[in-house]
């Protein structure tokens, strides 16, 4: 397994393309949005000092991880970068049809609407279901308890946002509740075939 400094690398590496892809569409879509910006510094600096905690974990804290010499060791850690990969796209297909309706809170804006094309065909929360691919993906490559608390938190914080966005738009966004009996909520489903 990778371990210390070079974990440490490579989990930097690994969260600065994840915020980078986050802060170049923010970028470009928050000039189009009628109301406010999508992102909120509360949410922003939270999430910086959970990075920072979960990049230096693996050099001055080795002794929260897992660590082992075997060569499966190895395995669920490029699998974890894997997941990384498939985070990445994932966040980048689903922010480049969200577009301006994007925010970092549970919102609707004035010219607001349902969003049905690309990963939202599939699921109603692809980039939901991205934050779950980097929370795991980030514990495989580093198997700690810094990172299976990150996995944990993250779980239950966007599986409540996900309910109250939900909540918020079937009640004042035509056409959504239907969309939510369509489209599952964070995984999507093989199509059946004819009968």
């Amino acid at each position: 397994m990778v371990t210390g400094i070079a974990l440490s690398l490579l989990l930097f590496i690994a969260l600065f393309i994840f915020y980078w892809i986050d802060f170049a569409f923010l970028t470009r879509y928050d000039r189009e949005r009628k109301q406010g910006q999508g992102w909120a510094w509360d949410y922003t600096l939270l999430t910086l000092a959970a990075a920072a905690l979960v990049v230096v974990q693996p050099w001055l804290w080795p002794r929260l991880g897992f660590s082992t010499r075997a060569g499966w060791g190895l395995g669920i850690q490029v699998l974890g970068l894997a997941c990384l990969i498939l985070s990445f796209s994932l966040h980048i297909w689903a922010r480049r049809h969200l577009q301006k309706f994007y925010a970092e809170r549970v919102e609707i804006q004035p010219d607001h609407q349902v969003v049905q094309s690309g990963p939202y065909a599939l699921m109603r929360h692809p980039l939901i279901t991205s934050f779950f691919l980097l929370a795991g993906g980030l514990f495989l490559l580093n198997p700690a308890l810094t990172t299976l608390l990150g996995l944990f938190y993250t779980i239950y914080d966007f599986t409540r946002a996900a309910r109250q966005e939900e909540d918020l738009l079937s009640r004042n966004l035509p056409g959504y509740t239907e969309y939510m009996k369509r489209v599952p909520r964070f995984i999507p489903t093989l199509p059946r075939g004819r009968k």
